[in-house]
């Protein structure tokens, strides 16, 4: 039979035996009393058993061990200080308390034992059964009866004349010590004490009276033994404690000695101490002491040695032996507000000064603060939503305390301590309860035994420390961080709100665990991390309260806690109703931006590598050297790849990104900064790059998710944005990413782009060539505007062509500048033509030219009167007249006076008889007619004799005188001297001449006595001698004919004859005075004038001169103008503009236009000449632009896609495939044992850091908060190539700080004129004494500050209207932004609608009719179906009007049943005020202004937010939100605000935006600066188009892009129906002016045509007709309607149908082959066809009419099996032969017996088709236009929703293929 093997378990393997005292007292505890165990292990092996001590009355403290106890041994256990202080010292009576002590193993008892302890009241002993030493620690000597009585014991030495001063044995003798002890013992006796009954010393008995001794004079035997020994130590003296069952006795040693054992019972020993002779100790009966004893000490003394001898005293009690050994003396108990209070030793005495109050170091903060601490303290949470400044002590574990230093330095030596609950847990207040003394105690003897008790039961203290466990389990595993603290001690202090808070005060990193046995909770401190002053409060009390105690927020590991907690309670000691107290709690402390805060507090050493980081921190920056991206027009598009469409300031960004550098990206609203973003993110990924993109609100995050998902790379982008990721559905993107197939890279990309570069180049190069700067510094667009402007001027300049080819550009300055100065002068002078200055040829001009002028004209005015004078008297003595006088004139007449006064002529007339001339002086005149005449014809005057009188009478008669003998032989004579041979015709007139001839010799021969001078005696006349005596009357008669007018010789002669008497002299001489002077007055006016002497006038040169003169002196004040013009002529004919001056002089020009004129031929020479030699200009028409641009406007789109596909390629190209090689493989496999894992027991942090290769392939790129940013990646520099900022003009730097650092690059977008970060976690506190460390409102300011390379943004896109950013864009964007004009810009879309409100601003804040009226307004829209599609926002300027409005429009729309219309949308209903609006926007935006006049008509200047530093921005931000329209509601206007009275420059802006909504654009500033200056070519096409009966208008627009002409349309004036845009100057791209204005201006609703500059100035009469026959189609006056239809149609050819069967035809399968035919016959026919269509086509044939799905099936079948040519657009398969039939082009119409009945039945090519004609004809139609339209092409086609559906979808794939422009009014366009 087998023998029953015995259990481990089975109890009687083990025994239990407890050695505990039977009495316990407070000393026990107060000696830390061991009690023992001892255990016995009867089994056959060596087991470890747990021990547990526990006492539910408390008189234990629960104690628990392990031993390990050898096979059949026993073992025995010590326990030391398991008393509880708690109980014993409260207990007041004889208490029973029984113990239990139990053995376990594996968790199962195996052994109990019990025991029972009496509990002794507190001050009692346990009598000689006891511990006898345990009496020494009843032994007080620092009672104040003790000094009392030392002190009346001094006065009776002094009396003894003894020294009073009680110093111990020191200089003392044995005498000396027994009269001290004498003295102490009459000073007691002499107190009269009553004895208070008998004492058993056998049983336990009070040793120490509760009370005051010498106030009660009652006293036991023993309370009066044990008060005589206190005092007898208090005199430093050893005394001796004798006690037994007679009685008690005390002694003194009586030299400074002592037993060898605390306690003896040797009496023997005793005695011979005590006897004479030797001395030793002196003791006394304590009975003497008592009133009813007479005895003195020294008879006490003998009764002491009397009773010794009879054996009254069992033990000696050596007080001074017993402090050596460790027995103290207990604390004194009483009474106290809160129960007993105990008082040690050192505390009951006066005797020693206090302890000298700490000296604290300086809290104040001093020094600069390094830029990461201020980081720090921008990263804290201010607000009472902090734990670290609002505690309530939930959620954690509130532990006893007894000393928070003592705690503190047991966790870091024992390494960690087990949390345990209250037995009983205890009703304490959360705060401030603080622990009696003996509780205290019992708390310190826990912990000191490595319990960390909790005032909570045990249950719930577990539960805590478990959830406090698991929080900071995973904030570590997900985060880094930690966040459960030890928080000893709490500053309770009242907030301005006046609610009490409570604050923790010093922090220790604290850990739990599982203590061993995995039962309770282990608490745990690291030595390494220590504690730390909470900086939020730190930092809360200097911005709150000024309260300066930051230099606690540094290493404060020298310092004690309690030290500390003194501090700060000493710092706020003056704050009412506050209080430092020092609870302890373990609580898991965090806030918002916790994880940033540790990021950077543990991690700026290994931050602070980066150079943007440190950068920050020394506020400097290295400027990188980074090479400039070229721009757009020169850039590779496949270096700088766009998935996205962009402009050119996007582009910009984009290279800048590419290459590397760290640049900030200003983004005002509405400019496109996602797009930008996802542009940058793909370039990046697609050069390999890591990209960190962070954002603070999800909303951007998603944004950009969505571009990115968009463009297909979506996959490779993991958003992290919440602190709650979840984890699995990380691991499951990844996953995902890594699955994806991998595909060959796009074809043709490289060729794409070069192409597109060809045509880019081929669009630029007329662009550039037109603009370039030439030789004269001007382009070819220049010189076209400036020739269009000069068009009208005078076309009569001669210029030659050496001048243009001398022109260079400062010759042409200075040729207009000279030009201007010229006309400027000429008519401040009163022009150049016929100017008083005429001939005036002076230069420099000064007061004395002037003077000698003025004088000049004056002479020349007496002189010229003089003459006229003089002249007159001339004329009228010699009987002649004179007409123009010339200076000629003048002369000759001074020369002919000169002669006549000489008397040259008294030969002739001296004498003579008048008469007698007469005849004298003709005769010579016929005589010399005759002979000149003569003389022409023959040598020599013939002879005639006697020949003369025949010939004589021939003559008189006449006849042929060949008849005539004399005649004949005359005539013969005259042949010999002839000249020349005579004509027989003409001797009949030579023959009279010579008649004449001699006639007159005869005449002048014979009548006068002159002729006598000159013929000889027989009177003949010497010719010879006649000429010399007839030269002077010759002279005479030649001198008086030039001068005189109508000369008459004669008459002369007469008055000649007469003057030889001399009375003309006086005459004549004055003339020559008068003439001489004249001449002299003239040369020195010319000289002065420096006159042109070949310009002076001939004629009337007197009256010339008069009127000369005379105008000068009139107009003399001019002379320094003209002097000024005469120096510009001079300077104009130096550089070859002497045709300026010429034509200005000879009145060709005048002084308004003869610039004009000039530049006209300058710059119409200068384009004959350069546009005819420029390639790119000569061959520019408008059918090869227009086609080049279509072009490339297709290529660019299907660029995009191809871009689109090779970004995506590459991605994929890099993932790893499952049996890669290398560092990849070892990461995939990780990162696949930790998916399938689930990440167990780590986090995405922790995975991140492992696989940190493979993250960069399968998802390259991260979006992240700032939070997230710190909470999921590793702080290490540089891990990221870039990372992009959104919205940062809303983000601190030091929220920014860790996501810079983890990058090497840093893209900072955002916009500094919106708003500053949030206040809404920190107050804007600035620190005065760290002003250069503080950081600026955001991280984009700071970056700012450092220079960083900047990019801007400047097309705007959200505002629909222009007029919703015009106000921005003027008032705080300096009409930066480029905006797009609307069609309707003629009116504002920001209205102001004024309401007679009152703003209630004494008491509710709020302005109820304003709320009233803009939610009566909301209502009206939501509740109509048109406006009701605009999506709504409401902005407040407060937010007491935001919740007014709030209410009322709920209730309306609840009432109305609006909920879907306001809510249920993409875009809900929202009620903001201006702090947190940024980020949204509408449709349309209602404002409540809500501030107005108050019910007294009064208006404040307090406009809330508004007035603060900033308060502009939040303006800017509210009024940039509206896409469509937006409505202000207002009581107050803009006069109401009076801008005198504040400086705030919110309040300015609100004034302007009330005026800007009321009067619209008119208000708003002109552009400081401009890209283009002056009109362009559209100034002049408006002119044009004006002439020919348009209205027009030319710039249209308040920004720097303009349409260069907008036509208003006529049938609605406040619209335009064409933009005209030209190609003037501007900094835009090929792409941006070919492609991105054309097509958002469509999309605003515009008809845009194009014009080039060389096209219009070369023929601008074809130019205005094309625009004019676009005008004629727009406004329908070219064609009839629908003409269009004819020109693109063609009939529908349908199969004819054939046949009746029925559905088993074509289920049956025999009549496939016939099927099959039929269908490619329908095909042929009916192409394209819709396999719907062709399937009811083909039972339409065939005659079947019942169809099913079996039916359908068999002829999907079919139909695949005939091969047919298939398109698959919208989800839906086409079928055709020919590929043409799928072109767009012509459509096809039916008749009235139509086949096609519904959407379905129709192609998308055909509906494309007909969509793309009626364009053609109307340019623009809206979406219900084209289903009316659509609708009378297909007549028989049912309207419907579905249809309307298909045709959206069609417009929808037109807009695909390029072919229209969708507005954003759903107006459609051809693109």
């Amino acid at each position: 039979m087998a023998t029953k093997r015995t259990k481990v378990t089975d109890k009687v393997n083990f025994t239990i035996e407890p050695r505990f005292p039977k009495y316990a007292g407070y000393a026990d505890y107060f000696l830390s009393t061991p009690v023992s165990v001892q255990v016995r292990n009867d089994f056959s092996e060596t087991v470890t058993l747990q021990i547990s001590i526990e006492s539910e009355s408390g008189l234990l403290i629960p104690y628990e061990t392990q031993a390990e106890v050898p096979f059949e041994s026993s073992v025995e256990l010590t326990a030391e200080g398991i008393f509880s202080p708690l109980l014993l010292a409260e207990n007041d009576e004889l208490r029973e308390c029984p113990i239990t002590v139990t053995a376990s193993l594996d968790g199962k008892t195996v052994a109990t034992a019990s025991a029972q302890i009496t509990a002794l009241p507190f001050d009692w002993w346990e009598g000689l059964e006891g511990n006898a030493e345990r009496l020494a620690a009843f032994v007080r000597p620092r009672l104040s009866d003790c000094a009392a009585v030392l002190a009346d014991a001094g006065k009776r030495l002094k009396r003894w004349n003894k020294s009073a001063e009680f110093y111990g044995y020191t200089g003392t003798d044995k005498n000396t010590v027994r009269q001290i002890a004498a003295a102490i013992y009459a000073s007691v006796k002499a107190l009269s004490i009553e004895k208070d009954g008998e004492c058993d010393f056998s049983a336990p008995l009070c040793v120490s009276r509760p009370g005051s001794i010498l106030k009660e004079k009652l006293a036991t035997s023993a309370e009066l033994a044990v008060f005589l020994t206190a005092c007898f130590e208090a005199a430093h003296l050893n005394p001796v404690l004798a006690v037994g069952k007679g009685g008690a006795a005390v002694g003194v040693w009586l030299y400074e000695s002592c037993f060898l054992d605390t306690v003896t019972d040797d009496a023997e020993i005793v005695g011979k101490y005590v006897s004479e002779g030797i001395n030793n100790l002196s003791f006394f009966d304590v009975e003497d002491i008592y009133p009813s004893s007479n005895a003195a000490f020294t008879p006490s003394e003998g009764h002491f040695r009397q009773k010794l001898k009879s054996g009254c005293y069992e033990y000696f009690v050596d007080v001074h032996r017993c402090r050596m050994g460790g027995v103290r003396a207990c604390p004194v108990r009483g009474k106290g507000l809160k129960g007993y209070e105990l008082l040690k030793e050192e505390e009951m005495s006066d005797e020693s000064a206090p302890a000298p109050i700490p000296a604290f170091r300086q809290l104040k903060l001093e020094g600069k603060q390094p830029k990461n601490k201020q980081w720090e303290r921008r990263l804290l949470d201010l607000t009472t939503k902090n734990a670290l400044l609002n505690f309530n002590g939930r959620n954690a574990v509130h532990l006893y305390e007894a000393g928070a230093d003592e705690l503190y330095s047991l966790l870091v030596d024992k390494g960690g301590m087990r949390l345990k609950g209250a037995a009983v847990p205890a009703i304490v207040q959360p705060f401030g309860g603080d622990l009696p003394r003996q509780q205290k105690e019992l708390v310190l003897l826990e912990q000191r035994k490595g319990i960390l008790r909790a005032y909570d039961d045990t249950k719930t203290a577990g539960e805590t420390a478990s959830r406090l466990m698991r929080r900071n389990r995973e904030a570590e595993e997900e985060t880094g961080a930690k966040v459960l603290y030890l928080a000893f001690g709490f500053l309770r202090y009242a907030g301005t709100d006046g609610i009490t808070r409570y604050a923790p005060l010093v922090l220790a990193p604290a850990r739990i665990g599982r203590a061993k046995g995995n039962e309770d909770f282990s608490v745990s401190v690291s030595p390494d991390e220590g504690y730390s002053v909470n900086s939020t409060l730190l930092e809360f009390l200097k911005q709150e309260f000024n309260i300066d105690v930051r230099g606690l927020g540094g290493d404060v590991g020298a310092l004690k806690i309690a030290e500390i907690l003194a501090m700060v309670r000493a710092e706020t000691a003056n704050m009412k109703g506050w209080e430092v107290v020092t609870d302890i709690y373990l609580a898991a402390f965090s806030f918002q931006s916790y994880l940033m805060w540790n990021d950077i507090r543990s991690n700026i050493g290994e931050l602070s590598k980066n150079a943007i980081v440190s950068a920050l921190m020394n506020n400097r920056m290295e400027r990188l050297e980074t090479a400039a991206p070229p721009e757009e027009d020169d850039g590779d598009p496949e270096g700088v790849l766009l998935p996205l469409p962009s402009d050119s300031s996007q582009y910009s960004a984009v290279a800048l990104s590419g290459a590397g550098a760290s640049f900030v990206l200003h983004g005002p609203p509405g400019t496109g900064k996602s797009q930008t973003i996802t542009n940058i993110i793909a370039n990046a990924l697609s050069d390999g790059k890591k990209v960190l993109f962070v954002a603070e609100k999800k909303a951007a995050l998603d944004v950009v998710k969505k571009r990115l998902d968009s463009i297909g790379i979506g996959e490779f982008c993991l958003e992290l944005h919440s602190n709650k990721t979840d984890k699995t559905d990380v691991l499951r993107r990844l996953e995902q990413t890594l699955a994806l197939a991998k595909t060959e890279d796009v074809s043709g990309f490289s060729e794409r782009a070069a192409e597109l570069v060809a045509l880019r180049e081929e669009l630029k190069a007329p662009m550039h060539a037109l603009h370039e700067k030439r030789r004269l510094g001007i382009s070819v667009y220049q010189a076209i505007l400036l020739y269009l402007k000069n068009k009208n001027a005078p076309d009569i300049l001669d210029i030659e062509s050496s001048f243009y080819d001398s022109l260079t550009e400062q010759k042409l300055s200075e040729c207009r500048r000279m030009i201007l100065s010229a006309a400027a002068a000429a008519k401040e002078c009163g022009g150049v033509r016929n100017s008083p200055f005429d001939n005036v040829n002076l230069t420099e001009y000064s007061q004395t030219l002037r003077d000698k002028l003025f004088c000049a004209c004056e002479v020349m005015l007496a002189e010229i009167k003089h003459l006229k004078a003089f002249l007159a008297l001339f004329l009228e003595f010699y009987r002649q007249k004179v007409s123009t006088l010339t200076l000629r004139k003048i002369r000759a007449f001074s020369e002919l006076a000169k002669k006549l006064v000489a008397g040259t002529y008294d030969k002739y007339f001296m004498g003579v008889d008048e008469a007698e001339f007469y005849l004298f002086f003709n005769a010579n005149k016929r005589l010399d007619t005759c002979l000149e005449y003569y003389y022409k014809h023959f040598k020599s005057l013939v002879e005639l004799d006697k020949e003369l009188p025949e010939l004589k009478k021939f003559c008189e008669e006449g006849g042929d005188w060949k008849i005539s003998r004399t005649a004949k032989a005359i005539a013969k004579k005259l042949d010999k001297v002839a000249l020349r041979p005579i004509n027989e015709d003409d001797i009949p007139k030579f023959l009279e001449t010579l008649s004449e001839i001699y006639a007159a010799i005869g005449r002048v021969t014979g009548h006068t006595q002159l002729s006598r001078a000159f013929t000889d005696r027989a009177g003949r006349i010497n010719f010879k001698k006649r000429a010399d005596f007839l030269a002077d009357l010759n002279d005479l008669h030649a001198r008086a004919g030039a001068v005189f007018m109508d000369y008459n010789p004669d008459a002369f002669n007469g008055m000649c004859i007469r003057a030889t008497s001399g009375y003309t002299v006086p005459v004549l001489e004055g003339y020559l005075k008068a003439a001489e002077s004249y001449f002299l007055a003239q040369e020195s006016f010319l000289s002065i004038t420096n006159a042109d002497r070949n310009k002076l006038k001939e004629e009337d040169v007197l009256d010339y001169f008069s009127s000369k003169a005379s105008a000068l002196i009139d107009n003399i004040d001019m002379l320094p103008n003209w002097c000024m013009y005469r120096a510009t002529a001079l300077r104009l004919s130096e550089l070859g503009l002497n045709f300026i001056t010429e034509a200005l002089e000879s009145g060709r020009f005048r002084t308004d236009n003869v610039l004009e004129g000039f530049e006209k031929n300058v710059y119409r020479n200068f384009l004959e000449i350069n546009i005819p030699s420029d390639p790119a200009l000569s061959r520019m028409t408008v059918g090869t632009l227009e086609e080049t641009v279509e072009k490339f406007r297709l290529l660019w789109d299907d660029f995009a896609k191809l871009t689109r596909d090779h970004i995506r390629a590459k991605l994929i190209s890099r993932l790893p495939a499952p049996d890669c090689e290398g560092s990849l493989s070892v990461e995939l496999n990780s990162f696949t044992r930790l998916s399938k894992s689930n990440l167990r027991g780590a986090g995405l942090r922790a995975m991140f850091a492992e696989i940190p290769t493979l993250m960069g392939v399968v998802a390259p790129c991260m979006l992240m908060s700032p939070t997230t940013v710190a909470q999921y990646l590793q702080p290490v520099a540089d891990q990221f190539d870039l990372v992009i900022f959104d919205e940062a003009s809303q983000m601190s730097t030091a929220e920014a700080i860790g996501s810079i650092a983890r990058a090497k690059a840093a893209i900072v977008v955002g916009d500094p004129k919106q708003l500053p970060p949030t206040a809404f976690f920190h107050a804007a506190y600035v620190d005065e004494e760290n002003l250069e460390n503080e950081d600026l409102e955001s991280v984009l300011d700071d970056c700012l500050a450092l220079g960083m390379p900047e990019r801007h943004l400047v097309w705007h896109y959200r505002s629909k209207h222009e007029s919703l950013i015009a106000f921005s864009n003027s008032m705080y964007y300096d009409n930066r932004l480029c905006t797009f004009p609307s069609p309707d810009a003629m009116d504002s879309h920001v209205k102001l609608i004024l309401v007679d409100g009152t703003y209630d601003r004494g008491f509710t804040k709020r302005n109820r009719r304003e709320a009233e009226a803009l939610v009566k307004e909301v209502v009206r829209r939501l509740s109509d179906p048109v406006l009701s599609k605009s999506s709504m926002g409401i902005v407040t300027f407060s937010s007491a009007q935001r919740d007014d409005i709030d209410r009322l429009l709920t209730k309306e729309i609840v009432a109305r049943h609006l909920d879907a219309a306001a809510y249920d949308r993409e875009e809900p209903l929202f009620v903001k005020n201006l702090e947190n609006v940024q980020g949204d926007e509408r449709d349309v935006i209602l404002f409540s202004v809500c501030y107005g006049p108050d019910s007294t008509g009064r208006v404040s200047l307090n406009f809330g937010p508004l007035n603060q530093v900033g308060g502009w921005r939040r303006l800017n931000v509210a009024v940039s939100r509206a896409r469509e329209e937006m409505l202000v509601f207002s009581t107050m206007t803009s006069p109401m605000i009076d801008l005198a009275k504040t400086s705030s420059k919110g309040v300015a802006g609100l004034k302007a935006f009330l005026e800007f909504a009321e009067k619209g654009r008119t208000t708003l500033a002109a552009p400081s600066a401009s890209v283009r200056t002056g009109a362009g070519i559209g100034k002049y096409i408006a002119e044009e188009l004006t002439a020919c009966g348009y209205e027009c208008r030319y710039d249209v627009g308040v920004s720097d892009f303009k349409v260069d002409v907008g036509v208003v349309d006529p049938k609605n004036k406040h619209r335009f129906i064409l933009g005209v845009l030209c190609d003037g100057a501007d900094q835009f791209s090929v792409k941006d002016r070919n492609i991105l204005q054309v097509q958002t201006l469509k999309r605003c609703n515009w008809n845009v045509v194009r014009v080039n500059s060389v096209n219009y100035y070369n023929n601008p009469k074809r130019e205005i007709k094309r625009i004019k026959d676009i005008l004629d189609r727009l406004t329908g006056a070219d064609s009839k309607p629908g003409s269009w239809i004819s020109k693109w149609s063609k009939p529908y050819k349908a199969v004819k149908a054939t046949g009746s069967e029925v559905a088993a035809f074509v289920t049956g399968g025999e009549n496939d082959t016939a099927i099959m035919a039929r269908l490619k016959e329908i095909v042929a026919a009916e192409e394209p066809i819709s396999r719907s269509f062709l399937k009811k086509r083909l039972l339409s044939t065939f005659g079947i009419q019942k169809s099913g799905s079996k039916v359908e099936a068999r002829l999907d079948a079919l139909i695949d099996g005939c091969g047919f040519n298939r398109d698959r657009v919208m989800n839906t398969d086409y079928f055709y032969k020919n590929p043409r039939a799928i072109e767009i082009g012509k459509f096809r119409t039916e008749g009235e017996d139509a086949i096609r009945r519904s959407g379905d039945d129709l192609t998308v090519y055909e509906v494309v088709s007909v969509v793309k004609a009626a364009l053609g004809e109307r340019v623009a139609l809206y979406m219900d236009e084209l289903c009316a339209l659509l609708a009378g092409v297909f007549p028989a086609v049912k309207q419907g929703e579905r249809f309307q559906s298909f045709l959206r979808d069609c417009i929808a794939y037109g807009e695909e293929k390029g072919l229209f422009v969708r507005s954003v009014s759903d107006r459609i366009s051809l693109a």
